[in-house]
């Protein structure tokens, strides 16, 4: 039986007291553990999560509070392993969970998406590029847009609908929408004739 006493001694990072708290509370731990699956994992990784949870409870149980060590102990364990089956199952580890399975990351790359490409995928010669034709595109578009459709692509840049910049200009959505066409037609081609 786990007497007040143990506990202080345990949060004050006595061993003995640890190790009683420990074997007092393995059959609970055992009995969370078989209410849960792991994929991939095995029953080892969920009683060590019950270990987990266990300690925590001894670190941060507070006596002042009305609830049992058992009551609140038991209610770690649980929390911690329901945690580490959503982490493994969440998409934020499903690349280390296929791994852990065998199947290798390099298998997998080709189906990971990257929101936005970080600049430590571009060589410097790649980002220079890039600035130059950003460069030469503005000026193509200072040159060749008329003055409906620069103020048109002005307003896109800042992500407005064509129903919007037709309220803006007092335009109708039509002729903004057949505006943003033209505009759209002048970038490829220019893109187009750059590649070449």
């Amino acid at each position: 039986m786990i007497e007040k006493e143990d506990i202080i001694l345990a949060q004050n990072g006595d061993e003995e007291s640890i190790e009683k708290i420990i074997k007092e509370y393995q059959g609970a731990i055992y009995k969370n553990n078989r209410s849960f699956f792991l994929k991939g994992g095995d029953s080892d990784d969920l009683m060590q999560e019950g270990l987990i949870g266990l300690i925590k409870a001894i670190k941060s149980y507070d006596e002042t509070r009305n609830a049992c060590f058992s009551t609140f102990a038991n209610l770690c364990i649980r929390r911690q392993m329901i945690t580490a089956v959503k982490n493994h199952n969440s998409d934020k580890y499903k690349n280390l969970n296929l791994a852990m399975q065998g199947e290798g990351y390099s298998a997998q790359e080709e189906s990971i998406h990257y929101s936005r490409p970080s600049l430590g995928f571009y060589s410097p010669e790649d980002i220079f590029l890039g600035k130059e034709l950003v460069n030469l595109l503005t000026g193509f578009l200072e040159e060749n847009l008329s003055t409906l459709e620069k103020k048109v692509f002005t307003y896109l840049c800042k992500e407005y609908t064509y129903v919007e910049i037709a309220d803006f200009l007092n335009e109708p959505p039509k002729k903004i929408d057949n505006t943003i066409q033209r505009i759209k037609k002048k970038i490829l081609t220019y893109l187009g004739s750059y590649s070449k």
